[in-house]
């Protein structure tokens, strides 16, 4: 009888660590759903504040870039009135999300020539909105070419970028 009475004894701390490790698991897959439900949470409100900003971006600011269009601006005024206003529609897009992203590590100049690229603007048309040469934006292309492990493959910069959505 001893013997049962020490196995009882062995397999009693055995049973409450077992109860305890159970009774932690238990508190952990809790503890996880909570996080889930938090994170699904913030998920929406973050959609949610980003579809209340563009939305108030439609309604409030880009009628008055249209009113200032039909002010009789000059070709220059005019071309940055039209990049300002393609700027603000991309805001939210996942082209400006991507292109900004750490992944690619592009400069502010870069991320720039990108965007008019992506718009249509020639190497001339950039060189003359962003006030250098066009050596200057060729060098850019090339930064931007390799960032995006286009290298000298024969891909339309634009095609591409375009594709990025």
């Amino acid at each position: 009888m001893k013997q049962s009475s020490t196995d009882q004894s062995r397999s009693t701390p055995a049973k409450r660590s077992e109860k305890e490790t159970a009774m932690k698991i238990k508190g952990l897959e809790d503890m996880n759903e909570a996080l889930k439900t938090l994170l699904a949470r913030g998920e929406d409100e973050k959609k949610h504040l980003e579809e209340r900003i563009q939305s108030n971006v439609k309604e409030l600011v880009l009628p008055y870039v249209s009113k200032l269009k039909a002010t009789g601006l000059n070709i220059e005024q005019l071309t940055y009135l039209e990049i300002v206003e393609t700027t603000i529609q991309n805001v939210f897009s996942s082209f400006l999300q991507k292109i900004t992203s750490k992944q690619y590590h592009f400069t502010p100049k870069e991320i720039q020539v990108a965007t008019l690229i992506r718009e249509g603007k020639t190497t001339k048309q950039i060189a003359d909105i962003m006030k250098v040469t066009r050596s200057a934006i060729g060098l850019h292309r090339h930064h931007i070419r390799n960032k995006l492990g286009l290298g000298k493959a024969k891909v339309n910069l634009r095609s591409y970028l375009l594709s990025l959505q």
